[in-house]
């Protein structure tokens, strides 16, 4: 069998797929002659009888480097570098092992879970899971912990513009203003890296997306994450006008920044505004509350945000309903709890005591006036 030649992945490094027993062997190394050095001698051990090839001795690791180079030009790059993540750096006692010897795949499960989060295992087992069914494997049972709620932490109408006023003069203030505005930190990025804002019509326009790559490297996708992700949204934020008006002046090109990066910028910024912390899609989540504040409609609200599930902004909307609701009860309950009558009463006169003296100037106000005096002197003389 003549050995192919390497072919290079977007990654930079060099692929061979072997064909051994009618098993798909990946050979992966930085340069070609490297590649096709260890592809040769993989084929030499097997045609000696030293290498034993079947699916059964592919490792995890191997099923997913194959999956990734068989799929590499139609994966996104977000996807392969959660793919190449989980292949170097999760189940580390499990993904050089060969299928046949993993007798125990809830003890890889509960392993990792002494390490990382029940998220992040259930994340990378997927790419686990995901490359064995590629190659004709049934997906092993295992067991999770039912994970906890999503966090839809955002800011409160009222902190808004203590954040805006933390954010000033921030390098990423930009990307966390576009984040206000609805956008996904990919389409930030994309926004600002193209200059899609049209000042003149006072728009963002949303038309693409910027990943990261397993090399931590930025990749453009021409296309936005769904077809309702694709839109045109008015620029809100006067602040955000102004800054890229003084870059279009100044001529220098706008700083983008990684997820993390940013990310570190939304916690500073909420700590010095010492407002409700919130992450990169709190921000845009805030967009969404606002929105449920000033009694927008969800659809409104789905088509600005480009949300293509109904069900995830119903799912926002029905969260705010709830907590307002709670927030109703509660204060009818304290009204009641905390006031005798006779308290209640007399907050009523000072409030309207306070309202006469501020509109002193009124005549018309006189007889109410007279009857609030005579109201007070009757309780002095009670008391």
């Amino acid at each position: 069998m003549k050995i192919p030649e390497p072919r290079k992945l977007n990654s930079g490094s060099y692929f061979i797929q072997l064909r051994l027993n009618g098993v798909s062997v990946p050979v992966t190394a930085s340069t070609a002659k490297e590649c096709k050095q260890q592809a040769a001698l993989i084929k030499a051990e097997y045609q000696a009888g030293k290498r034993k090839v079947s699916k059964e001795d592919l490792t995890p690791g191997q099923m997913i480097e194959n999956f990734i180079a068989k799929y590499e030009r139609v994966l996104s790059p977000a996807t392969i570098r959660t793919y190449d993540k989980a292949r170097r750096l999760r189940f580390k006692n499990y993904m050089d092992k060969p299928y046949k010897d993993i007798k125990d795949w809830q003890a890889m499960i509960n392993d990792e879970l002494k390490i990382v989060s029940n998220k992040t295992v259930r994340t990378n087992w997927g790419a686990v899971t995901t490359a064995l069914s590629d190659i004709g494997y049934s997906i092993p049972k295992v067991k999770f912990e039912p994970l906890k709620e999503n966090d839809l932490s955002f800011l409160e109408p009222e902190e808004i513009p203590l954040f805006l006023k933390a954010a000033e003069g921030d390098s990423a203030e930009i990307e966390m203003l576009l984040e206000l505005h609805s956008l996904r930190i990919s389409e930030a990025l994309y926004v600002v890296r193209h200059d899609m804002i049209d000042l003149k019509h006072n728009v963002i326009n949303v038309r693409g997306a910027i990943v990261q790559d397993k090399d931590n490297k930025f990749v453009e996708k021409g296309t936005t994450k769904t077809s309702a992700s694709a839109r045109t949204i008015p620029i809100m934020i006067p602040r955000l006008a102004d800054l890229l008006k003084e870059y279009q002046n100044s001529g220098k090109p706008i700083p983008i920044h990684a997820e993390n990066t940013i990310l570190s910028h939304v916690h500073k910024t909420c700590a010095r505004a010492g407002v409700t912390d919130v992450t990169n899609h709190g921000l845009r989540r805030t967009f969404a509350s606002l929105g449920y504040s000033l009694g927008l409609s969800e659809l409104s609200m789905q088509q600005m945000g480009g949300w293509d599930d109904p069900g995830t902004m119903h799912k926002i909307y029905i969260k705010l309903a709830a907590r307002d609701k709670k927030r109703a009860e509660n204060a009818m309950t304290d009204f009641y709890r905390d006031k005798s009558s006779d308290a209640r009463l007399a907050d009523a006169l000072s409030k309207l005591s306070d309202l006469l003296k501020e509109y002193a100037d009124l005549s018309p106000l006189e007889p109410l006036r007279q009857q609030l005096s005579a109201i007070e002197n009757a309780n002095k003389n009670a008391n």
